[in-house]
């Protein structure tokens, strides 16, 4: 019964009736956008305040980008609020996928695209 409660909720709680439109949903995606800094402010090595607080911005903004237009653009903001937390959380990433701050960017600039054309198409 739970779990029939609970695919319930999950299907009527994000149908596309409570979505927002590109237009009034776009603003919040520009701001978040917004709060990542340019790669050259970061310094060499980079400055661990400027990420910390650009972590914490990115967090925090992200809470208010959903629900979003199409499911598609879920699944890409996702996408890059994950890119965006950890380049900032290791301060500079050095992962297996993204092992800097020049693929943090090349990747967080690759989804900004894919969400525009999302919404373009």
């Amino acid at each position: 019964m739970i779990a029939l409660v609970t695919l319930l909720f999950a299907t009527t709680g994000c149908s596309s009736a409570e979505r927002p439109d590109a237009a009034t949903w776009l603003p919040g995606w520009q701001s978040i956008n917004a709060v990542v800094p340019d790669q050259s402010d970061l310094g060499n090595p980079p400055d661990a305040s400027l990420c910390q607080t650009t972590l914490g911005m990115i967090r925090e903004g992200s809470e208010d980008l959903f629900p979003t237009p199409s499911g598609t653009v879920d699944e890409l903001v996702n996408e890059w609020v994950a890119i965006a937390e950890a380049a900032f959380f290791e301060c500079p990433p050095e992962g297996e996928d993204i092992a800097s701050f020049d693929d943090a960017y090349r990747e967080l600039r690759r989804v900004e695209n894919s969400v525009t054309s999302a919404l373009a198409g």
